[in-house]
């Protein structure tokens, strides 16, 4: 009975794990049935089962997050392909909720040291995308970050990621285990920088900024100069126009600008406001001295409708980063702070940027609106 008990789980394991390759689709509708094929007695039952995982990661990631503790639970099987399954299975789920795959990651940084290459790349892959997206999980920390760093220098394993469209995933991870300014998170390229984002010291930056804003400031006042009599020539203003309405005029464009003050609060938000600002600033001209300036939006091009599940997307974008802020570290949701958090499109959705969460962060509201250097309407 034994016998033939385990050869239905195997012949049922492998029949899944042909559908989840085929049709996925179908496959997924079989998610109850996978926990006791996980724990299978039989090695290849257990093997079969860890395959079905993989493609399923891929395609339907938040309905897998219903058995993530079984997913979890078999991250230790004495079986080298179901562990390896499992790990590119994490790697997937990752990206969206690695918040429920933190208690892993002690025996990942042990299969960084595995016998096969292949092994070493899956484990590097998943605990890269959990230090990516929430580095305060990981532990051991320093471990896991010398032990990243080795196997990237000697195996390049960074390198064979990059097929995946990864290859920025291990350097964030890196960078968020070393610590910075905000050490429980990663801060991207077209965000505010930390002091570990150039070699320059802050002082010299200082500095060098110091001595730029002197001429960008004489610049400034002819471009503005310029741009209020192309501003007011658009409204018709000539020599026949009344004081009354040019002083209008030039009272209500000024309040219109003034409402951006409040996007230059905290520092961070400033810079990123900065960048989008029609004034020449240092960083206009010398982007690196706060990162990438992000690409600007041709707003005469229609941007597709979200999503119609982009309510849960956008939900576990925002528990994935522990409902804090990436540029400015305000919180909000349950954390119990008062920000109300938004979810950015790193790439603009009019760029063709994909509501994916690798290329969606949490922002609040203040450093949202600063990022695109407009102030969002309540309506």
């Amino acid at each position: 009975m034994a016998g033939n008990s385990t050869a239905d789980g195997r012949e049922q394991a492998k029949r899944l794990a042909l559908l989840a390759e085929t049709d996925p689709a179908s496959a997924v509708n079989h998610l109850p049935d996978l926990p006791p094929l996980l724990v299978a007695d039989d090695a290849e039952t257990r093997v079969e089962a860890t395959r079905v995982l993989v493609p399923l990661s891929v395609h339907f990631p938040e309905q897998l997050r219903s058995i993530s503790d079984a997913i979890l639970a078999r991250l230790d099987d004495e079986h080298t392909v179901a562990r390896q399954n499992i790990l590119l299975t994490i790697a997937n789920l990752a990206t969206w909720f690695p918040q429920d795959f933190g208690d892993g990651t002690d025996l990942m940084v042990e299969l960084l040291n595995a016998d096969e290459f292949e092994e070493r790349v899956a484990a590097g892959s998943a605990l890269s995308k959990i230090a990516y997206y929430r580095p305060n999980l990981v532990t051991p920390r320093e471990e896991a970050l010398e032990t990243l760093k080795a196997r990237i220098a000697v195996e390049n394993i960074d390198q064979v990621e990059m097929s995946h469209g990864d290859e920025d995933i291990f350097d964030g991870a890196i960078q968020a285990l070393e610590g910075g300014d905000m050490p429980s998170r990663v801060l991207e390229d077209d965000l505010a920088s930390t002091g570990l984002r150039t070699k320059i010291s802050k002082p010299t930056r200082a500095a060098i900024t110091g001595l730029l804003w002197v001429p960008l400031a004489i610049a400034s006042v002819f471009f503005w100069s310029y741009r209020a009599l192309k501003y007011f020539r658009s409204l018709g203003v000539n020599k026949y126009t009344s004081v009354g309405k040019l002083i209008e005029l030039t009272l209500r464009t000024t309040y219109g600008h003034l409402k951006h003050v409040t996007l230059l609060y905290p520092f961070s938000r400033a810079q990123l406001y900065v960048r989008r600002s029609p004034i020449a600033t240092p960083t206009g001209v010398l982007p690196w001295f706060v990162g990438t300036t992000p690409t600007k939006v041709d707003r005469t091009k229609r941007t597709p409708p979200l999503p119609d599940n982009w309510g849960a997307i956008a939900r576990s974008v925002r528990q994935r980063d522990g409902y804090e802020c990436r540029n400015c570290g305000a919180l909000g949701g349950p954390r119990g702070g008062s920000s109300e958090l938004h979810v950015d499109h790193a790439m603009p959705r009019s760029k063709g940027g994909a509501d994916h969460p690798k290329n969606l962060r949490t922002l609040c509201r203040g450093c949202h609106e600063a990022r695109h250097g407009r102030k969002f309407s309540n309506e």
